[in-house]
């Protein structure tokens, strides 16, 4: 048996072959691809995606034998090797036992999905960063818009102290290092708000590993779960987390699911989900994709009145 690298580009037809007999696909963010052979014989394949582990899958015929404990090994000595100092892995709840056999941590387990990492202070030393507050809002802020603003400043009127958590992965149009700068200017005006990074503790359908699903809306649900699972667990706790405040979705059908399973998750834990109508311009909610198209083309003009003055200078000095 031997380890290899896999060429995502050349390669293709044999990995996407195996991933169909094994009933999952390949994540698309999965940006390097390693396989266990016996010979040419591809046993079992799997692969990175920045810090983490994903689109794990061993053939039918070699179950039992090994194998998956061999790879994810390789796998995590790898990403080590790249100088991450936490490996992540979200799987199957079933699946979550042999990591934590290969010394990964559980960290959230809902129905769908287990979120483990490999480092034991991990999660300890985020919340550890974070201020108390009794309410608290998530976003990604794609860019940072007025809407988002008025979200903020009418959650911030309602709580002694608010906190954001926007989005850190880099899944979005705006690098995640922008989009907090953006949102931390926004918001500099309000001296009951405290911006953050999400870090590696706040999930979004852009983020999470959907490839052991077969349908996008369930893996887009499963995640919203995850999410709120973890942050109803030990977010919310640890800061004094009373309400998460939301957006109100009259335009994306899968925010409004999302919105809907943060209800399911969040209130029977105490953590009451408060919803707030989007701000309106000429009738219309504003949004982040209608600024991204609109930055597009190059029409600063119209969406100078959807975004705070430091989003329209940062629209201004980069091209999306």
């Amino acid at each position: 048996m031997e380890i290899r690298s896999l060429s995502l580009t050349r390669e293709r037809a044999v990995i996407d072959a195996f991933y169909e007999r094994a009933g999952i696909r390949l994540d698309a963010a999965v940006d390097s691809l390693s396989g266990v052979f016996d010979g040419e014989t591809l046993l079992a394949l799997g692969g990175t995606a920045g810090n983490a582990i994903r689109s794990l899958a061993v053939e039918r015929t070699a179950r039992g034998e090994g194998l998956l404990p061999m790879l994810v090994t390789h796998l995590y000595k790898q990403l080590k090797g790249e100088g991450k100092t936490n490996v992540f892995v979200v799987t199957k709840p079933e699946y979550a036992p042999l990591f934590a056999s290969l010394c990964f941590y559980e960290r959230v387990r809902t129905r769908d999905a287990a979120l483990l990492e490999s480092r034991r202070d991990g999660l300890e030393r985020f919340l550890s960063a974070l201020p108390k507050a009794d309410g608290a809002i998530v976003m990604n802020a794609d860019p940072f818009t007025n809407g988002h603003l008025y979200l903020v400043r009418t959650a911030a009127e309602q709580c002694d102290r608010l906190l954001v958590l926007v989005l850190s992965k880099d899944a979005a149009h705006v690098p995640a290092d922008a989009r907090l700068e953006l949102v931390k200017k926004g918001c500099a005006g309000l001296p009951n708000v405290s911006v953050f990074p999400g870090g590696d503790y706040v999930i979004s359908s852009a983020t999470f590993p959907d490839y052991f699903f077969k349908d996008k809306t369930e893996a887009a649900l499963a995640g919203a779960r995850l999410d709120a699972t973890l942050f109803a667990e030990q977010i919310a706790p640890h800061c004094g987390v009373k309400t998460r405040f939301v957006g109100e979705e009259p335009l994306d059908p899968m925010t409004a699911g999302y919105n809907d399973a943060l209800r399911t998750v969040l209130q029977p834990r105490g953590v009451c989900v408060c919803i707030i109508p989007r701000k309106t311009l000429d009738g219309q909610p504003i949004s982040a994709s209608r600024v991204r198209a609109l930055w597009r083309a190059g029409d600063c003009d119209h969406i100078a009145p959807m975004v705070p003055e430091t989003t329209l200078d940062y629209i201004r000095r980069n091209t999306l």
